[in-house]
C-alpha cells in the first residue's frame, strides 16, 4: 500500500510539473471584410473566440454607421503651434524655434539609435518643430523643451503615441489625454504628436511642462478623437497597452514576442494591437493579445490572408482551420522553464 501510494504521489507531482512548464499559446488569425483579425498567446480557446465575436460585431456596427476615419481640422506647420512670449506664466522662448525633415531629424544631436529615428520616419513623420522654454525663476536658463511633430495623419500621430505609452500610465487632460513618465510628458491631437521634455524635477517645472501643453493643444482645433480601428479591439484591454502599427518591421520594434509569422501589411494597411489578462485558469493567468489589421479594400486582404496561409505553408508549421469559423488556429507550447 505505501509503495502504491508513493507512486501516485510521484505522478501526481509530475503532472502538476509538467503543467507549470508548459500550457497553451494559441494563434488563431481570420480575414473579415477588409480586415485580418485574431489572437498571440491566448491561453484558452474561450478567450480566442470572445475575441472574435466581439471584433465581427463591431466591424459590423462600424460598417454600418460608416465611422471608421478621421476628419483633419488643423493643417499648419508646426512651427506656427509653438506658444509665444505672454502665453504661458512665466516661461518665455530662449531662441528661435529650430524646424526638421525626414533628412535632418535630430541630425544635430546624439541618439541612442538610429531606429528612434526609422521609428519616427516609419510612423510616416513630415516635420518637426521645437522651441527651449526659460524663467526668472530658474534664472532664465531654458528648463523645458517642447516639440511638434507633424505625423500626415491622426493615425500615425497616435501611433508614435502609443510607443511611449505604458499600462496604466500617469495622464493629464490635454490633447487625447497626456501621458507623464518621469521627465516627459506627450500626447497626440489631430495629426499631430506633442513631446515635452523638462530638464529638472521642480514642481515649477512641471507645472510649465503643463501649461505650455494646454497651450499647445488649444491651438490644434481638432477635437480628441478615437482611432476607429482600435474602437474594434474588445474593450477590456490593459489600459497603455494599445499599440498601432504601419509597418511589420515597426511591429517587431514594438512587440519583440509577438509570433515569428503574422500577416504582412501592404502600402495603406494600419494594424493595431492589446494586451489583455486571462480570467482561466485562476491559479496562472496569463496575458495574451488581440489584434486588428485594416487594409484598403477586401482584395488586399485576402491576398495579404492568403500570402500568410502560404507561408505557413512553407515554413512547415502546423496549423488547422478553425472549425467554428474561416480562420487558421495554431496552438503551440511555451516552455516556461526557458
Amino acid at each position: 500500500m505505501k509503495s502504491s501510494s508513493t507512486i501516485v504521489l510521484c505522478i501526481m507531482l509530475l503532472m502538476i510539473f509538467m503543467s507549470c512548464q508548459q500550457q497553451e499559446n494559441l494563434i488563431s488569425v481570420q480575414q473579415e471584410d477588409g480586415y485580418i483579425f485574431g489572437t498571440w498567446n491566448a491561453p484558452t480557446n474561450e478567450n480566442v473566440n470572445q475575441a472574435r465575436t466581439g471584433i465581427l460585431t463591431s466591424i459590423k456596427l462600424q460598417n454600418q454607421t460608416k465611422k471608421n476615419s478621421l476628419t483633419l481640422i488643423t493643417d499648419v506647420a508646426p512651427e506656427t503651434l509653438l506658444p509665444q512670449n505672454g502665453e504661458i506664466h512665466d516661461w518665455v522662448r530662449s531662441r528661435k524655434p529650430s524646424t526638421y525633415n525626414p533628412k535632418t531629424l535630430y541630425v544635430d544631436r546624439f541618439i541612442p539609435s538610429e531606429d528612434h529615428i526609422t521609428i519616427y520616419k516609419e510612423f510616416g513623420f513630415q516635420s518637426q518643430a521645437e522651441m527651449e522654454y526659460q524663467s526668472p525663476k530658474y534664472e532664465s536658463v531654458p528648463f523645458i523643451l517642447l516639440e511638434i511633430f507633424d505625423m500626415g495623419t491622426p493615425e500615425n500621430a497616435f501611433g508614435i503615441f502609443s510607443v511611449n505609452n505604458y499600462p496604466n500610465p500617469k495622464f493629464e487632460w490635454v490633447g487625447c489625454k497626456a501621458i507623464i513618465s518621469g521627465k516627459y510628458l506627450r500626447f497626440w491631437k489631430g495629426k499631430y504628436f506633442v513631446q515635452i521634455e523638462g530638464y529638472g524635477i521642480a514642481t515649477g517645472i512641471r507645472n510649465g511642462m503643463i501649461e505650455l501643453a494646454k497651450v499647445t493643444a488649444k491651438k490644434i482645433q481638432d477635437k480628441p478623437q478615437k482611432i476607429p480601428l482600435l474602437e474594434l479591439l474588445p474593450s477590456k484591454y490593459i489600459r497603455g497597452s494599445e499599440r498601432l502599427w504601419t509597418t511589420n518591421w515597426l511591429l517587431y520594434e514594438i512587440n519583440r514576442s509577438i509570433p515569428d509569422i503574422v500577416p504582412q501589411l501592404e502600402d495603406g494597411a494600419i494594424g493595431v494591437f492589446a494586451k489583455y489578462l486571462s480570467k482561466k485558469p485562476k491559479n496562472n493567468r496569463k496575458h495574451y493579445y488581440v489584434f486588428v489589421m485594416r487594409f484598403q479594400n477586401v482584395n488586399a486582404a485576402k491576398h495579404a490572408y492568403k500570402e500568410y496561409r502560404d507561408t505557413l505553408v512553407e515554413e512547415m508549421v502546423n496549423f488547422e482551420n478553425d472549425p467554428n469559423a474561416d480562420a487558421i488556429l495554431i496552438e503551440q507550447q511555451v516552455d516556461n522553464s526557458l
